[in-house]
């Protein structure tokens, strides 16, 4: 180690004497090597000013080996560290030779040239100085580009375009900025009354701010954005002013708004900063449409009501694109929707009710009015899809909308009504649905797609609907029939493919019924095989063809039980059908269901053999024939014990409906009411062209029953509804409880408040909860 420290003492001492014997220049100054070499790099420079200032845009080759020769000395003055010799930074010295340079070019020539131009002239001056200017910082780059690479590199040393900059903003752009914006502002305002400018000169000029800000944007924001953004408000107040004015103005204004917002936008993406589209739009938006929304829009003849009325989707879509860029533009839009929506519901419902049963084109009234539902409904989805955007606020109007209309109170002027025997009575759109679902799946559709879009939009329709439960039960009642009168597999596939979508609405709870009917009508063909191979087994065969459908009785509806005494074949397949379900199950007992059961019955007429589809109590009928020429109304009830009343309307039926297959004995016609004492014989002389017919069952209106057997259910749903919460709750007062039990149950029905305190009332007595002894009105839940 105590060599080498010698040896390096030794060396120092030896360059230090060398350094003494040649001579060292004094400190701080260039040596004449430099200055004769920066005399090169002065003179290139020179040289690219007259090329640059002839109007030259491409270097030729003359003037590239100048560049090229200047950036060689540069390298060779900052890699040989000759300025070591004198204690100098030759690479700081370029670099402060070099700004002196362009700042003596700006001063002398730059800032005379532009500082005495005005108006065009100015922006053309500017736009011509900038372009030149470019040029000569893009090849100064390259000439001294030696310096950016190594001596810039320091964050306190500004690089040579930073630099550069920075010497026009001193020498040229804070004398002129003032004049400048004025001119940029006032090209900008004539271009806005239609007058041509020139975009590539305003352009540059406007990009001088910009650029001016040094990788920022607070120069442009700072002298020119801010204010043309308040220059343009008080443009568009004094344009939107005038708009009005005019005659016929309301019809064009939107036109005229929308067309200077899409023209600013435009120049906006031309010449000006990114950033300055949002505020500028934005000053349009406050200027020409939120102070004029509620005219606009309540126009009477150019406001959206009307445009709604003429269906002139067009300018609602154009009312939409431009109050959709103010907050809470469209609030007043989407009402003015909602309620014109709302009143042609109920002008629909008002036909309804006054069209009583009769409908166009010879279609149900229920089958005209949901389809007429469901066209309304169709028309607001292609103007929200096509002119809307599918706004949210438009969507939650029309359902509010629907919501009104198909769900009005008996009490209101717009209550669906029909002609019933007491004169008119209220229906309701959950029956009309289900009844037009009834018809759609009953008729035979052209293809699967078509089945599947008139689903998709009644299940639709279906989700406005309040009384969800009395649709459930019209639809339960109404689907139980197809699926005992119609066995074939394109019905069960449709029924299933509506309980799906009813099951994505409404989820499993809602549909688990409906999916327990298809079970047991899967199970059907099972079990009849089974029975039938029970019956070969006891070597028996029946009298007649029989087929039973055992149906659960937590999954059909209730259905009206009798004592139906049948003939005697009849009666035989039902006692070998319960031994076999006997043997077959264990604690399940079977009740007969005759009102549900058909039959085929073949008569041998005058006119020849028909075979009529009817109902079990119409066959019973028919089969008493068999035994005597004639019956009379009160022996046949008393035979089959059956009400009266049944044995009436099936007689009615049979003897004076479409197929009037008897007749009174007496063969009078003067009234159609059965009485006990009537008589009635076969009618021989019937005659059909078909072989095969349907005699109609005189059916008693269900409507009244169904409603009742709802209200009654929904009893039971609120209490379990009630219990649940309070199980969970433990303490609750009165106002929370009954409002979380309309929240929970308001997706299947409207709980009546009143029902809500009976329900409470009769838990208490029932001692499912109680009152709190301190606070009356809070419920406490005993387990």
């Amino acid at each position: 180690a105590t060599v080498s420290v010698l040896y390096w003492w030794e060396n120092a001492v030896n360059m230090m004497k060398a350094k003494a014997k040649k001579g060292v220049e004094p400190a701080g100054k260039p040596t004449e090597a430099f200055e004769k070499e920066w005399q090169k790099l002065e003179d290139a420079f020179n040289g690219l000013l007259e090329f640059v200032e002839g109007g030259m845009l491409t270097m030729d080759q003359e003037h590239c080996k100048r560049s090229m020769d200047a950036y060689a000395v540069v390298y060779n003055v900052c890699t040989k560290h000759q300025g070591a010799r004198t204690g100098m930074n030759y690479a700081a010295e370029l670099y402060t030779r070099a700004k002196k340079l362009v700042e003596r070019h700006l001063e002398d020539k730059v800032t005379k040239k532009v500082i005495v131009k005005t108006g065009d002239a100015l922006l053309q001056e500017v736009h011509k100085e900038w372009k030149t200017h470019a040029l000569i910082v893009k090849w100064t780059r390259f000439m001294f580009r030696y310096l950016d690479d190594y001596y810039t590199k320091s964050p306190i040393i500004d690089t040579l375009n930073i630099m550069m900059l920075k010497c026009f903003h001193s020498a040229v752009f804070d004398k002129i900025k003032d004049n400048l914006r004025n001119v940029i502002l006032a090209n900008i305002e004539s271009e806005r009354d239609g007058n041509n400018i020139s975009r590539e000169v305003l352009r540059s000029a406007i990009w001088l701010f910009i650029d001016m800000g040094m990788n920022t944007v607070d120069v442009y924001n700072e002298h020119l954005e801010k204010i043309l953004i308040k220059q343009t408000k008080a443009y568009y107040k004094r344009e939107s002013a005038k708009w009005m004015a005019e005659e016929g103005g309301q019809h064009t204004y939107l036109k005229k708004a929308e067309a200077r917002i899409n023209e600013e936008s435009r120049r906006a993406d031309s010449i000006l900063a990114p950033t300055t589209k949002g505020p500028l739009l934005k000053a349009l938006d406050d200027e020409l449409l939120a102070p004029h929304i509620e005219t606009c829009l309540k126009c009477p003849d150019a406001g959206c009501e009307a445009l709604l009325q003429t269906e002139r989707n067009e300018g609602l879509g154009r009312m939409y694109r431009l109050f959709s860029r103010v907050d809470g533009g469209l609030d007043l839009m989407a009402r003015i929707v909602k309620e014109h929506i709302e009143k042609e519901g109920k002008l629909l419902n008002s036909k309804f009710t006054a069209g009583g049963n009769t409908a166009e084109s010879g279609e149900a009234a229920s089958t005209t009015y949901i389809k007429a539902c469901l066209a309304l409904h169709d028309k607001y989805t292609d103007l929200f899809t096509n002119f809307l955007n599918q706004h949210e606020v438009f969507t939650k109007a029309r359902k509010a909308a629907f919501e009104v209309f198909i769900n009005p109170q008996p009490t209101d002027s717009w209550a669906l009504r029909q002609k019933s025997k007491d004169g008119m009575e209220v229906v309701t759109t959950s029956e009309l649905l289900s009844t037009y679902i009834d018809s759609i799946i009953k008729k035979e559709m052209e293809s699967e797609e078509v089945l599947d879009a008139i689903l998709d939009k009644s299940v639709t329709l279906f989700t406005y609907i309040h009384d969800k439960d009395l649709f459930q039960q019209f639809y339960m009642k109404q689907m139980s029939r197809r699926l005992m009168h119609n066995k074939n597999q394109r019905l069960l596939d449709q029924e299933t493919m509506l309980i799906a979508k009813l099951k994505m609405k409404m989820g499993s709870a809602f549909t688990s019924k409906l999916e327990g009917m298809l079970a047991d009508q899967g199970m059907a063909d099972t079990q009849n095989k089974r029975f039938k191979e029970y019956l070969v087994d006891i070597d028996l065969k029946l009298p007649i063809d029989f087929t039973p459908l055992v149906l659960t009785t937590g999954f059909w509806p209730a259905f009206k039980h009798d004592q139906l005494v049948p003939p005697e074949d009849m009666k035989m397949c039902l006692t070998q059908f319960e031994k076999f379900y006997a043997k077959n199950t264990q604690s399940r007992k079977l009740t007969w269901i005759h009102s549900l059961g058909h039959a085929t019955v073949m008569k041998k007429f005058n006119k020849g053999p028909r075979d009529m589809s009817v109902t079990t109590y119409q066959a019973c009928v028919l089969v008493l024939f068999n035994t005597t020429g004639s019956v009379v109304a009160k022996d046949a009830a008393d035979a089959l014990s059956l009400p009266f009343e049944e044995i009436k309307r099936t007689i009615h039926s049979l003897a004076y409906g479409k197929y009037p297959v008897i007749k009174r004995a007496d063969g009078s016609k003067s009234s159609k009411q059965v009485k006990e004492t009537d008589e009635f014989v076969i009618n021989e002389d019937f005659q059909t062209n078909s072989r095969k017919f349907k005699i109609p069952a005189v059916v008693k209106q269900e409507r009244e029953s169904i409603t009742d057997t709802n209200q009654e259910q929904r009893r039971h749903v609120i209490e379990a509804c009630l219990v649940r919460i309070m199980k969970s709750r433990r303490t609750l007062s009165h106002n929370d409880l009954v409002t979380e039990t309309i929240s929970q149950l308001s997706n299947l029905f409207t709980p009546d408040m009143k029902i809500i305190k009976k329900r409470i009332e009769d838990l208490i007595q029932r001692q499912y909860l109680e009152r709190d002894d301190q606070n009356r009105n809070q419920y406490r839940y005993l387990a």
